[in-house]
């Protein structure tokens, strides 16, 4: 072993650029390959170490709106009632609309005044701890039953410096003494890669909207009994829900009034939480993402690793000639082979060792930077020890996988070939190293070209137009105080002149998760999605009017509410003007129709839609769907930092509790951003790693070039001396390369096409294969591999020959 350790150190020093190019490929591979499977192991993870996970299931019911899709919002009455009637659910409960931030006050530590924090709150019923295993620490969680009480987790608690008995303020304007709520119980933290990762706080729904059919705000989780059949709980829904219109067709009788005669009944599926993350056809209350995605980050791991492994066989097959004099040396004054092949193999651990440790430092520097942003997961090693074990593991077999065959080839040729020849002049010498560079032509050639096409993709969501005008934009998310005070508040953002134009909504304007309506009309049902506006919103973002006219300012003075349809409703449902539809207060009239736009992400495609505006008793005096974001259009010049911190200003003057870091202010295409995270981070993360990958390559190409150079030094001065240029002898070397990279081109564009094409399939809206991403991407391969090929041989080609033919 002490004699391996002395020679591995001994190649170091005798071979130092061979073998630092080698270090620094398997270094950036083992980086990437370890930060890429961080990502993976976290999606494909996701929810599956909840406990008893594979007994816990969504309850979605069939989607009122989309054929073929799914919705996780239930009504309380039907859902509980088939949990408490199903045999084979163990327990079931409820969330009310997810876990978002909430404001969160607690006393300072004088007990003289209060601090403000942002906290995430979840409203559960009690059978939702039962169904996710919630493991009390100290207190009991049966208390949250009593009025005015909350539970922690263990972070929050850590982070916030609260005990058992603490008073808390959760949702409140200002800490109110009325308002304060007991912490009555700690809780055990759950993973982050789950739908409870974001609980930091829960108080308990009660019996809220326990009886109203008409609340759709509520996602049902069950825990079902080992061996119990999902299908039973679907069979219970049917009968409860016709059990349940029933009943309610009898007491519309007995009140004298018409019962509703739609009978369509909706089925339901239990979803297996485990299965959330890559559901495609249902918006679910955790995080989703894209198997294809993920499928995409796993490969380009593995072709990075295939680069990095590539290089390593080059690096010691190259070194076959040059080692061989050596080898079959120790041969004749009597070394074992199996000693010899030994050395092979420890020199080969100890790369792949000081790669691993210089890797573990680069994750560890990279914790906290910009990059690491982009992973949802830590990159610590403590938090990945799975991962960290799969990289081992890799790294182990890429050992000895590079490492045997060399060392048992280059100790199988008798002494005579130290004389007679080499490896690296035989034909199936110059075969491998053409087909492994190849490999790593068409890896780098695919993965610039998917780079392309994917930003392409994202740049062309980003530039759509889609149907308003979002030119100068900005979104300011309001507080609830300042949204109910909206006319104000117009009128005094309307004050500066670096303001052209105001208007308000209860939400994004483009987003996938909205209101949803289902109505009876011209006696059928219909569905689409509703979006409560104020009256000069579809001008000030240059909607147009097809037919009929727009909203007037004296509809919010009106006791009815106000629609406008887009043109795929009117078609699709047959509106005319003055049709009524029933709205949140009675059949309300349809005045107008608008042009078709994409509310939506460009994931999807264009749907029913309908603009509504409230009266102003409801939606200002009683907060109901009050404009919870001002859409602020700024004159020509101005400067978006200084109308965000005046918006910011304007805000908090109507709600004093309100500080302006409180106030979130987006551009609209940031906010628009938003909705393509996904893709945005897919950008980074395949740009980063191809241009990794792309740099492993041209590794390889250097090391190969080098070896070529030095073994063919005596060639290279005897066509000097027969009149061969300098530019002559470049080209010569250049011309395999680029003759090699034009043939991994031909193989890599199709392969490429029908990757990208796959992908961009989940778009309604995608953009097209522009032929020169193809080209960019050659030509990139191509002028640093001549760059590289041309800085290896010049020293090799600007010798004396006479002196290249004494050395060799």
């Amino acid at each position: 072993m002490k004699l391996a350790f002395r020679n591995f150190l001994q190649t170091l020093r005798r071979y130092k650029t061979a073998s630092l190019l080698n270090i620094a490929g398997l270094t950036l591979a083992f980086t990437a390959f370890y930060v890429i499977l961080v990502q993976v192991w976290w999606e494909l993870g996701y929810n599956r170490s909840l406990p008893d996970a594979g007994r816990i299931c969504l309850v979605e019911n069939e989607s009122w709106y989309e054929a073929g899709q799914w919705s996780s919002w239930l009504n309380r009455p039907v859902a509980e009632r088939v949990v408490a009637s199903t045999p084979g659910v163990e327990a079931g409960g409820c969330m009310w609309g997810g876990f978002g931030d909430e404001t969160f006050w607690t006393r300072d530590e004088t007990g003289y005044g209060y601090r403000k924090h942002s906290a995430s709150l979840g409203v559960v019923s009690l059978p939702f701890l039962d169904v996710f295993g919630f493991r009390p620490l100290a207190g009991d969680l049966a208390k949250l039953a009593n009025p005015r009480t909350v539970a922690v987790s263990q972070a929050t608690a850590r982070r916030l410096q609260l005990e058992l008995g603490d008073m808390v303020w959760v949702g409140e304007g200002e800490p109110r003494p009325d308002a304060a709520s007991e912490v009555v119980a700690l809780f055990a933290d759950f993973p982050d890669n789950s739908l409870l990762g974001p609980c930091q706080i829960i108080r308990d729904l009660g019996k809220t909207n326990l009886e109203d059919p008409s609340e759709w705000s509520f996602n049902y989780f069950v825990k079902l009994h080992p061996g119990a059949d999902p299908e039973a709980f679907a069979r219970r829904w049917s009968e409860v829900l016709q059990e349940m219109n029933r009943l309610a067709a009898e007491a519309a009788r007995n009140a004298g009034k018409e019962p509703d005669d739609d009978d369509t009944e909706y089925g339901v599926r239990l979803s297996p939480v485990s299965g959330l993350y890559f559901e495609t056809d249902s918006e679910v209350p955790c995080k989703q993402g894209s198997l294809s995605t993920t499928l995409t980050l796993l490969g380009i791991a593995l072709l990075v690793i295939v680069l990095a492994f590539i290089n390593f066989v080059n690096f010691f097959f190259a070194l076959v000639p040059v080692r061989l004099r050596a080898v079959n040396t120790f041969k004749v004054f009597g070394a074992p082979a199996s000693a010899l092949r030994f050395n092979f193999v420890f020199e080969a651990l100890g790369l792949v060792v000081v790669s691993l440790a210089v890797a573990w430092y680069v994750c560890f520097a990279l914790q906290g930077s910009e990059f690491a942003s982009y992973i949802q997961a830590s990159l610590a090693l403590g938090s990945n020890l799975p991962v960290v074990g799969v990289v081992v593991a890799v790294a182990l077999a890429m050992t000895l996988a590079a490492s045997l065959y060399p060392a048992w080839y280059i100790t199988s040729f008798p002494p005579a070939m130290a004389v007679k020849g080499s490896f690296a002049g035989s034909r199936s010498g110059r075969r491998l190293r053409v087909i492994l560079l190849g490999v790593q032509f068409f890896i780098a050639l695919g993965l610039i070209s998917a780079t392309g096409f994917i930003h392409l993709q994202h740049r062309y969501m980003m530039d759509y137009d889609m149907g308003f005008d979002k030119t100068g934009l900005l979104a300011v998310r309001n507080t609830e105080r300042a949204a109910r005070s909206y006319p104000a508040l117009r009128d005094k953002l309307l004050a500066d002149p670096r303001i052209a134009s105001v208007t308000g909504a209860s939400g994004r304007l483009v987003s996938v998760g909205r209101m949803g309506w289902g109505r009876q009309f011209k006696e059928r049902r219909v569905s689409f999605q509703c979006y409560v506006v104020q009256w000069n919103f579809l001008q000030e973002m240059g909607i147009g009017i097809t037919d009929g006219r727009d909203f007037l300012q004296s509809d919010a003075r009106k006791k009815l509410g106000t629609l406008i349809f887009n043109e795929t409703a009117r078609r699709e449902f047959g509106m005319q003007v003055g049709d009524r539809i029933n709205g949140f207060i009675d059949e309300e009239p349809i005045v107008g129709f608008c042009a078709d736009f994409n509310a939506k992400p460009l994931q999807y495609g264009i749907a029913p839609f309908a603009f509504y505006v409230l009266p102003d008793s409801l939606s200002l005096e009683r907060g109901w769907h009050a404009p919870m974001i001002t859409y602020v259009r700024m004159a020509p010049g101005a400067d978006p930092a200084a109308v965000a911190d005046y918006a910011r200003a304007c805000v908090v003057s109507f709600d004093p509790k309100a500080e302006p870091g409180d106030i979130l202010v987006r551009s609209f295409d940031e906010e628009l951003g938003r909705e393509y995270e996904t893709e945005h981070r897919l950008t980074v993360i395949v740009g980063a790693f191809s241009l990794l990958a792309v740099v492993i390559a041209l590794m390889g190409v250097f090391g190969i070039v080098l070896f070529e150079a030095q073994h063919r030094r005596r060639e290279i001065a005897v066509r000097k001396v027969l009149g061969s240029t300098t530019g002559q002898v470049l080209s010569l070397f250049n011309r395999r390369y680029v003759r090699l990279l034009c043939a991994c081109f031909v193989l890599a564009v199709p392969v490429c096409v029908w990757g990208v094409d796959r992908w961009m399939s989940s778009f309604a809206y995608r953009a097209p294969l522009a032929w020169w991403v193809f080209a960019v991407a050659f030509a990139a391969v191509a002028a640093v591999t001549v760059l590289t090929v041309t800085v290896c041989v010049w020293r090799t080609a600007n010798e004396n020959p006479a002196d290249s033919v004494k050395s060799e």
